[in-house]
């Protein structure tokens, strides 16, 4: 995973982004003019560098990475429009596997629950069928294993959908990807509670 003032830094340098750092990059700007502290600030960021990397890692892992300039763009704009949607569905999986860490969230960053789904909604422009798809996310966490193989089966359903290019071969809907993204996302979620211990309480 970057750092976010990696990320940043090459955002501001170029005129085309990635495949989701168009979007990523005004949630980044959102979570560094609506955070309150550093902390809180980094939560945000690392969350959306996280979605940004691992959508990126799932698109080359199934051989979507392009050589060709124009073969990228011809993809790309078939995508665009698809993309805040496909990085909603892998942040609310982040969302929810963070959920045996609030505690730690709330010493380190120093929001409640209620603050830190405001502002998430807020910094990842959720609007109403996004936070209705995450509720429905959370009823199935209550099905243990089998539910988190559900939940993960929905994200790679919704990246093959969205982000095939018009091709359904390129993004194989398979327990592979399944799998990937769920080994993706946990690496994500550990990652960012390893950092989060590192901060000073913010009380």
């Amino acid at each position: 995973m970057q750092y976010y003032g990696d990320l940043l830094r090459n955002l501001s340098k170029q005129n085309s982004a990635e495949v989701c750092e168009f979007f990523i990059k005004k949630c980044m700007v959102k979570a560094k003019s609506r955070s309150t502290n550093e902390a809180m600030k980094r939560f945000f960021m690392i969350c959306a560098v996280s979605a940004n990397d691992g959508i990126k890692e799932f698109l080359e892992r199934n051989n979507l990475a392009f050589s060709s300039y124009w073969a990228h763009r011809r993809y790309f704009a078939k995508v665009r429009d698809k993309v805040p949607v496909v990085v909603k569905s892998y942040l609310s999986c982040i969302l929810l596997m963070l959920a045996t860490q609030k505690k730690l969230i709330f010493k380190k960053t120093g929001m409640n629950e209620q603050e830190l789904l405001s502002i998430w909604c807020e910094i990842f422009k959720y609007n109403d069928s996004d936070k209705e798809h995450f509720n429905k996310l959370v009823k199935k966490v209550g099905f243990g294993e089998e539910g988190l193989h559900m939940i993960f089966a929905e994200l790679n359903g919704i990246c093959h959908d969205w982000l095939n290019g018009g091709e359904p071969e390129n993004l194989p809907c398979n327990d592979d990807n399944r799998d990937f993204l769920l080994y993706r996302v946990g690496q994500d979620v550990y990652t960012l509670t390893l950092r989060l211990q590192e901060y000073q309480n913010i009380n």
